[in-house]
């Protein structure tokens, strides 16, 4: 049994990060790959593409695969010893729900380094990959998912359908960051002027020329800018056991 994806998941919860900021920080680290194994796109990884992430993490590249570190470290249970009485006298929060609130949000969203953000409608993708955007940004009670990463004007949006299996599964969701760059190699949301919205992996723009790679078959799709409303970077893809129906903090 491999435990890789759990580990690349817990290591990475250990150090309040994510794909994107890793890369950022040591470019040998590629958010692509980290993205592709924790979504299963990739199944079979050589080993020699996550030493750097081996060496960031401290651990060797053996035991990411064949060892469950979140039971040989202390890891992030160590944060459950946090005083909330002293943080209460350090922050002068008072004795009421806001104290309840706090100490809630301290504990799952500072901690696991998330925050909430809006799931978006629309309409079912058909088998071409496409859906139609119901012009709706969130808000409107299709419930929330996790972002790690995602800006104030992030939301997310419901996969359904196989057309970009695996990467994508039936029923799991995406955080669309309207104030992300779109980086080559990583999942863009793209949006025609005709209404047809996509999700396809980003290759660039040359020559006026949107130049995109379909998520589940690798073939290579282009469109004029002149075509095109808007591109939007993915930065998450989210399961569907993290959607909440309420605000888990309360808002």
């Amino acid at each position: 049994m491999s435990y890789l994806i759990s580990n690349i998941d817990y290591l990475l919860n250990k150090h309040k990060t994510n794909p994107n900021e890793l890369e950022q920080k040591n470019p040998k680290i590629k958010q692509s790959t980290i993205f592709r194994i924790q979504t299963g796109a990739t199944k079979d990884p050589r080993r020699s593409t996550l030493e750097p992430f081996a060496e960031w993490a401290g651990v060797s590249v053996s035991d990411l695969f064949d060892k469950d570190l979140s039971k040989s470290n202390e890891g992030i249970a160590e944060f459950k010893k946090i005083d909330i009485e002293a943080l209460k006298k350090q922050y002068n929060i008072p004795d009421s729900e806001d104290a309840v609130l706090f100490s809630r949000i301290f504990n799952n969203s500072i901690i696991l380094n998330k925050r909430w953000v809006p799931v978006k409608a629309y309409s079912k993708m058909g088998m071409d990959g496409f859906f139609t955007d119901m012009g709706y940004e969130g808000n409107g009670g299709d419930g929330y998912i996790p972002t790690h990463s995602a800006g104030p004007k992030a939301f997310g949006i419901r996969g359904t359908g196989d057309s970009m299996f695996p990467a994508i599964r039936n029923g799991w969701f995406v955080v669309c960051d309207p104030d992300a760059e779109p980086v080559p190699t990583e999942f863009v949301q793209v949006c025609l002027k005709d209404g047809r919205c996509t999700i396809k992996e980003f290759v660039g723009i040359n020559g006026g020329v949107l130049s995109l790679i379909a998520v589940n078959g690798g073939e290579r799709i282009s469109f004029d800018m002149e075509e095109v409303e808007s591109i939007t970077a993915i930065t998450d893809i989210v399961p569907p056991s993290q959607h909440k129906h309420e605000h888990p903090n309360g808002y």
